[in-house]
């Protein structure tokens, strides 16, 4: 990457953060002045890169999306900062995330359409993202909180299999579930991520060239779940479409589960994030009055009534589960999925529905998003794709050549173009 092609990327995001970003609200931070991409090398050599606000930045203040925590400034950065760095890219600023990355909202809008949530808890790098500002935004996810806002705003989501990225540095929310992972305009860009940032590793020529094509699947697994009569009818259709395409395409599309019913799923992320989420949180807010917000304040209540004894039989459920977890996939390439049983939720005063990402994050299995359209209300719509542990670069290639069959969305009418 030439120092030119570096200077002109950074630019734009400037350009274009000072254009949309006033009415957007993605960012809570972003310093006065860059480092000249001639000052640093690697792969990532000057580009820009959103850092959700629950990550820690030894140059930038860190407030978890709370009140309590305004001003705050850490002393050293998170691991993923640190390794951001190292590959030579621009901490481009500060994304808002809601309260401890749980449900209280900030002021980031949806950039499809600004009377509608961007999502949650990634909501700013989601919306950064979504909008053409950077490339490349980090989110967390402890439920849906990359792949969910991601669908929502149009984005690539890419979450690790769980304990791939250390989160040394980053706020706990619930440490059983808490994941890092990306949120990027394309899949190239969450393919880069996985081995130059996470891996460590260079982002090979050969890798490179045959990566716009991505790997065509054999054979896709469909998982809807007792919860599919739940999903919006529009959403429904748009998922029925992708399978369509899938099987006009040659690709084998039969009926998938992912384990025990949704609903058990479902009862374990909430049990185990309550509990541990109290233990998390309890100190934060125990002298803060009402500077928490109600979300924030019932999930910690309502993890104190979660006995240790109950605690522990969760547990020992979610390790039983996730020992058997690739035996979900013997003979499929991924399994599909829809990210969120609606289209991004008018208003801002909740960040939508999260229940169709609990299962990849309870088992720990990497999950991608691709957007599949956009709706009568001209939102997008997204599909999500599971893949095997450990197997993350597969489901990425995967998930490009599936990106290679499907509408590409036109930008939303607020971003400013970032060719």
């Amino acid at each position: 990457m030439t120092t030119d092609h570096s200077n002109s990327r950074l630019q734009r995001a400037i350009d274009a953060a000072g254009e949309i970003d006033g009415a957007l609200r993605a960012f809570n931070h972003r310093p006065s002045g860059y480092p000249a991409a001639g000052d640093s090398s690697g792969a990532l050599a000057g580009v820009p890169v959103a850092v959700k606000d629950l990550i820690d930045t030894a140059d930038m203040p860190t407030t978890y999306g709370s009140k309590i925590f305004l001003g705050n400034q850490p002393k050293k950065d998170a691991w993923i900062v640190t390794r951001l760095r190292e590959a030579g890219a621009v901490i481009f600023g500060k994304t808002v995330t809601t309260e401890f990355a749980w449900r209280d909202p900030g002021a980031t809008v949806n950039p499809w359409n600004a009377a509608h949530s961007p999502g949650g808890s990634s909501s700013g790098s989601a919306a950064a993202v979504g909008a053409g500002i950077v490339d490349i935004a980090l989110g967390t996810q402890t439920v849906g909180s990359v792949i969910r806002p991601a669908s929502y705003c149009g984005a690539v989501g890419y979450k690790p299999t769980y304990g791939l990225i250390p989160t040394e540095g980053v706020h706990a929310l619930a440490p059983t579930l808490d994941h890092l992972g990306f949120i990027t305009s394309d899949f190239r860009w969450a393919a880069i991520c996985h081995e130059v940032v996470i891996k460590g590793r260079a982002f090979d020529a050969g890798l490179s060239a045959s990566f716009v094509q991505g790997v065509k699947p054999r054979k896709i697994g469909v998982y809807r779940s007792s919860q599919w009569a739940q999903v919006e009818p529009e959403v429904q259709q748009n998922f029925d479409a992708v399978v369509r395409r899938l099987e006009a395409h040659g690709v084998e599309c039969v009926e998938a589960g992912l384990g025990p019913d949704i609903r058990e799923l479902l009862a374990l992320t909430n049990g185990v994030l309550a509990y541990e989420a109290h233990k998390a949180i309890h100190d934060d807010i125990k002298d803060a009055g009402d500077l928490a917000g109600p979300y924030t304040r019932e999930l910690v209540s309502r993890g104190a009534s979660v006995s240790d004894a109950d605690y522990a039989t969760l547990i020992a459920r979610v390790e039983q589960l996730r020992a058997g977890r690739d035996g979900l996939l013997d003979g499929l390439d991924a399994i599909m999925t829809i990210t969120s049983p609606t289209t991004a939720l008018k208003g801002l005063e909740k960040t939508g529905d999260a229940s169709f990402c609990a299962p990849a994050t309870l088992l720990g299995l990497p999950a991608v998003t691709t957007p599949s359209g956009v709706s009568m209300d001209f939102l997008p719509f997204g599909v999500q794709l599971i893949g095997r542990a450990d197997g993350d670069l597969a489901l990425l290639q995967t998930g490009q050549w599936l990106s290679t069959i499907l509408p590409r969305l036109k930008g939303p009418a607020v971003a400013v173009p970032v060719a």
